[in-house]
């Protein structure tokens, strides 16, 4: 079970990444300079590469937990031929970089990776799209992912960007904030402010690459989907991107009480609040006795005295305290803010679209995996079980199933269904929205993977790159019976997400052959499925999910017996409730008599 569970951490750990195929060792490389020649890199795969390129100042030392600052400007020659460095985040043997210490990367990891086809032409700019990988927003780097097929097949500059992540990227203190004039320092929102400068070097840097910067798509999947409805939401990226794609994305956020306040205020609190961090750093610095004399030095001591101190901690020393925290997780705690409504990068009332003036108004594409949440089911105890510490075996199929139906569907209505009715309710119409159904695994022994992942959480990203790999699992992935078909669907998929960037509506694809996708109605066709001509095809689907609705149909399950099961499996969606109607009926039905 070891093993396997080691499998399924590499998907989920690792930024929900896909293998980076690139290597010089099977590929003849050669130099290739940008169109300026400032910027010197290879030639691999059929296609341009520029790895590495710098895109803010190293956020190291004064400026740990500050907005991003600009590059000076310099005429030198930058070599961009490796993957610049991860941004810190808990050690993970998908990011292998043979270091040691309780976290890999390093703080200077600002940099940008840029894909092209190999014929660029100067006068042709080409549509860029602008790739923020997943992960969580604490873990995951850029250099997973090779665009080099998607660049090359369909005429395309595809960036990909480091960011900082988990305490690093998003971290709000009110000392901290006092220390600055700066909105952009006060607001806590470090990793999102780094898309948007990364966002920036596109806008004035892309032609440089043969990127046209008035058709910038930005696009990711996981954490990365949901910093894209943050982009969205976010009045000082307006201009910077022209369409958007947010896949298995989210669109919750955290205020400022909520980021900063004491683990213990509320329930709802976070255990690794900024003050939670800071008394625990001041503990293990011996600069307090214990978290009582912290929690009070925090609040009188010299913002600015305080701040320098912090900064000046070894990176290790913090990695440490979130080890702890996290191996001592309480039920019905929280863990790391992922984006915060702070009231100038983002807006206070959070991620909403009801109304145009609340976001971005542009193109959109959301979609979701028909089996998102089997990725995560197949790692815990409650379903499987091992056998000769290798094998695994799911114990309760039905239940399993169900427990991913639900709340993949729950999932679905966070990140698809809801933006999108809320857009329509705008006045929005240009909205597109797909489900990625394709479950053709294959099998090792009695262990099923069609029926253990299906189309699980990341299983579409490889199908959008063309590579066809993910993590060296790959060769349960596909096979002699079915990898004709999947690099079918994957052709198409490929010809959906550059016929999108090209024009804003998928259409027919870029060959102008494949089924009509349609944007979002009230009343019809609503999204389209994306699967093998083996099962469904490609089609389009009018099947709209509310949570109300939803929560009716789960506690009315015949399939669940016990309603003490069905409060379980309610408990577990109504977290990522905001409708009141489904608070209430959970309320009512599981809450009343306690």
């Amino acid at each position: 079970m070891r093993n396997f569970k080691v499998l399924l951490l590499l998907l989920f750990l690792s930024a929900c990444a896909i293998q980076q195929s690139n290597s010089s060792s099977k590929f003849e490389t050669k130099p290739v300079a940008s169109f300026s020649e400032k910027y010197i890199g290879t030639e691999l795969n059929n296609s341009l590469q520029w790895l590495g390129i710098p895109y803010a100042q190293p956020p190291e030392g004064s400026l740990r937990w500050k907005a991003p600052r600009a590059l000076q400007k310099n005429d030198k020659k930058i070599k961009a031929t490796d993957f610049g460095n991860p941004c810190p985040q808990v050690a993970s043997i998908s990011i292998d970089r043979k270091e040691g210490g309780d976290y890999i990367g390093s703080e200077d990891c600002l940099y940008l990776n840029i894909f092209t086809p190999k014929n660029l032409d100067a006068d042709k700019k080409l549509p860029v799209m602008f790739w923020i990988h997943g992960g969580g927003n604490t873990s995951g780097e850029a250099g997973s992912y090779d665009f080099s097929k998607l660049a090359a097949a369909h005429d395309l500059v595809i960036v990909s960007v480091n960011y900082r992540l988990g305490f690093l990227g998003w971290f709000y203190h009110p000392s901290f904030a006092a220390t600055s004039n700066s909105l952009e320092d006060k607001s806590g929102n470090f990793g999102t402010l780094d898309q948007i400068m990364a966002l920036k070097w596109v806008r004035d840097n892309i032609e440089d690459f043969g990127g046209n910067k008035n058709n910038v798509t930005i696009f990711g999947e996981s954490a990365g989907g949901h910093n894209v409805f943050a982009l969205l939401s976010s009045k000082l990226a307006t201009g910077l991107f022209h369409k958007a794609i947010s896949q298995s994305g989210a669109t919750n956020s955290f205020n400022l009480q909520e980021a900063s306040m004491y683990s213990d205020n509320t329930d709802s609190s976070l255990l690794t609040s900024s003050k939670e961090i800071v008394s625990k750093l001041l503990v293990s610095s011996k600069i307090s006795n214990d978290l009582f004399e912290a929690n009070i030095a925090q609040e009188s001591m010299n913002e600015f005295k305080l701040l320098e101190q912090m900064q000046a901690i070894d990176l290790n020393e913090i990695f440490k305290i979130y080890k702890k925290i996290e191996n001592s997780k309480q039920p019905g705690k929280k863990m790391i803010p992922r984006v915060l409504s702070d009231g100038y990068v983002l807006p206070k009332r959070g991620l909403k679209y009801t109304n145009k003036s609340f976001y971005n108004d542009v193109p959109v594409m959301f979609g979701t995996n028909r089996d998102e949440t089997k990725l995560f089911a197949a790692m815990k105890s409650d379903y499987s079980t091992s056998l000769f510490n290798r094998l695994v075996i799911i114990r309760n199929q039905m239940m399993y199933d169900l427990t991913a139906e639900y709340a993949s569907n729950n999932w679905k209505i966070s990140a698809v269904d809801n933006p999108a009715r809320d857009m329509i309710t705008s006045g929005k119409k240009d909205i597109f929205a797909y489900r990625f159904d394709w479950d053709e695994q294959g099998k090792l022994l009695w262990m099923d993977f069609s029926k253990i992942f299906g189309a699980a959480h990341v299983m579409e990203i490889p199908f959008i790159t063309g590579t066809m790999k993910l993590l060296g699992i790959e060769r349960f992935m596909f096979n002699e019976e079915n990898l004709t078909d999947a690099i079918r669907l994957s052709i198409a998929m490929q010809s959906y997400w550059a016929e999108f960037a090209y024009s804003g509506n998928p259409g027919k694809g870029r060959d102008n052959n494949l089924p009509r996708w349609k944007p979002w109605t009230t009343s019809g066709e609503k999204f389209l499925i994306l699967d093998s001509e083996n099962d469904q095809g490609i089609i389009m689907s009018d099947y709209e999910i509310k949570r109300i609705d939803e929560f009716k149909r789960l506690y009315a399950d015949s399939r669940i017996k016990k309603e003490k099961t069905k409060c379980k499996f309610l408990s577990n969606l109504v977290a990522n409730a905001d409708e009141k109607d489904a608070i209430s009926f959970y309320n009512e039905k599981c809450l009343q008599g306690e």
